[in-house]
């Protein structure tokens, strides 16, 4: 009974192994940079914003110290 116990964790300590040994090679094997196109994909819906709304809200940043015209 022991024997098989002990058996039994040896093989998912084995597998827990290999996972690790899987994940430091995804890790270690470089990727291509993203682009923008990836980002657009990974960012959509999650924010509400338009480019409207971020082009005005960059007009509306005013520089400390500096006067609005």
């Amino acid at each position: 009974m022991i024997d098989k116990t002990l058996a039994v964790q040896i093989k998912a300590l084995e597998a827990q192994l290999s996972v690790l040994k899987a994940q430091l090679q995804k890790l270690s094997t470089p990727t291509a940079p993203h682009t923008f196109a990836d980002l657009y994909g990974i960012l959509s819906g999650k924010a509400d914003s338009s480019e409207e709304e971020i082009d005005a809200a960059q007009y509306r940043f005013e520089w400390e110290g500096q006067q609005e015209r």
